[in-house]
């Protein structure tokens, strides 16, 4: 984000690439927390917010002082990149099960 910003590297944030980031922090506790468990199956640990990469960016230039606006926006459908435009995962069966709070982007950023 930082050399984006500041026009020392080239490139875009896709502003369709939605995702769903998590606190490192609260990503491990969790996964600690659930491996002493008897928890069988799948269960999605992910943030509560809904982002694009490029407002993830916006977010970091934010907290960081830098110029947001000058973060290059772009698409990434058309392109040639795999996989899903848009992955949110619900989280929110797995957090019942949890006494770690999964925050979203808006809370830790």
């Amino acid at each position: 984000m930082h050399d984006l910003a500041t026009g020392s590297r080239s490139g875009a944030l896709f502003t369709d690439d939605i995702r769903c980031p998590v606190h490192v922090g609260d990503l491990a506790a969790a996964l600690l927390e659930l491996a002493f468990t008897d928890a069988r199956g799948m269960h999605h640990l992910a943030g509560t917010d809904a982002v694009s990469r490029h407002g993830l960016g916006v977010l970091i230039a934010e907290r960081d002082g830098l110029d947001a606006s000058r973060l290059p926006k772009g698409l990434r459908d058309g392109t040639s990149l795999a996989g899903a435009l848009d992955v949110r995962l619900d989280s929110r069966p797995t957090q019942a099960k949890l006494r770690t709070t999964l925050r979203g982007v808006h809370e830790f950023l």
